[in-house]
């Protein structure tokens, strides 16, 4: 067999196993969006999704809403979902292919979904007063989502975010290229590793990675700075040991080409919380600051020393204090 041949050969190979990995990664996503269909109580979205969802009314307003990232669920909130209470509604949820939540497959995985998916709990759930949102990673991107989906909230239903170890510019770093050419690079290897994770995710997902010692050892490393609270790290690990790969990697087709930066400008007409941990690896640190200059004046910014990406539970009291300060800083511009 020649050169040529033996080329065609492995070319035809390659694209067989091309294509029987989107047909096993099908399957294994029906199969997945059979078996997830959210528990109630729920909010249902407009494409079918039952979104768990939790209320506590011991207080009549404002009504705090708490959105947690990618591969965790609302439990995530328990420090923060105790600490509100006695002042606020509080009302937190899954987002959909996480926790109790839902799923309808990857289509549904994109960081403008999550945002509709907010604006709709916001609707159905954010009660008769103001409404406060409270998004951490990729609940503070939904946030953003939401703001660019519906500006006109911000000031009128919505009165006020706080954004936690989150950032609107592209995750890749994109911005920050020297050349255009450099940027493209970035997105386009990003963009490449995401859908290759998740063409591969039935397979990675068969090892169960996330309950593996060096994958709670990774998983430690990318959420927490130093020696977190034991209780903390075993409850966020192993949310993300419970959160399949498939839904895992499906937003991160979406998080590789995320860039809301427009969105920030419906922020400007609310109180803001911009908070961050000094020495987050997920997400860097002067992500916080350049975001805060963005929305101006309305914008307080805390950064926490030492703190990792999980800062709202590793340092829930400076936390759960900075989201008192916001609701203090809200019910003054709306009498509530």
């Amino acid at each position: 067999m020649s050169a040529r041949d033996h080329g065609a050969a492995a070319g035809v190979l390659t694209t067989a196993g091309l294509l029987a990995g989107v047909a096993a990664r099908r399957q294994n996503a029906r199969r997945l969006a059979r078996r997830t269909n959210g528990s109630s109580p729920s909010v249902r979205t407009d494409d079918g999704v039952r979104l768990h969802v939790e209320v506590a009314d011991d207080v009549d307003a404002p009504t705090v809403v708490l959105v947690h990232g990618i591969g965790v669920s609302a439990e995530m909130f328990d420090p923060q979902w105790t600490a509100l209470r006695s002042r606020a509604r509080v009302v937190r949820y899954d987002q959909r292919g996480h926790g109790s939540s839902g799923w309808a497959g990857g289509r549904g995985a994109t960081v403008a979904e999550l945002g509709h998916d907010l604006g709709q709990v916001v609707d159905q759930l954010g009660g008769d007063g103001p409404v406060v949102v409270v998004g951490h990673s990729m609940g503070g991107m939904a946030v953003l989502a939401l703001a660019a989906e519906r500006p006109e909230l911000f000031g009128t239903r919505i009165a006020g975010a706080a954004l936690m170890s989150t950032r609107a510019a592209p995750l890749d770093g994109a911005e920050r290229a020297s050349t255009p050419i450099t940027a493209r690079a970035r997105t386009g290897l990003s963009t490449g590793g995401a859908w290759l994770l998740w063409l591969v995710a039935p397979l990675v997902g068969a090892f169960r990675p996330f309950r593996t010692r060096p994958g709670r050892r990774i998983l430690r490393w990318q959420l927490f700075a130093g020696d977190p609270p034991a209780a903390a790290a075993r409850a966020l690990t192993g949310m993300w040991a419970d959160t399949p790969v498939g839904v895992l990697s499906a937003y991160l087709r979406s998080l590789a080409t995320y860039d809301q930066r427009p969105a920030v400008a419906a922020l400007r007409t609310v109180p803001v919380l911009v908070l961050a941990g000094t020495s987050d690896r997920t997400i860097p640190t002067h992500s916080a600051p350049r975001m805060a200059a963005q929305i101006g004046e309305r914008a307080q910014l805390v950064l926490v020393d030492d703190a990792g990406h999980a800062v709202n539970d590793t340092h829930r009291d400076i936390v759960n204090a900075a989201l008192g300060a916001l609701l203090d800083r809200v019910q003054a511009d709306t009498g509530a």
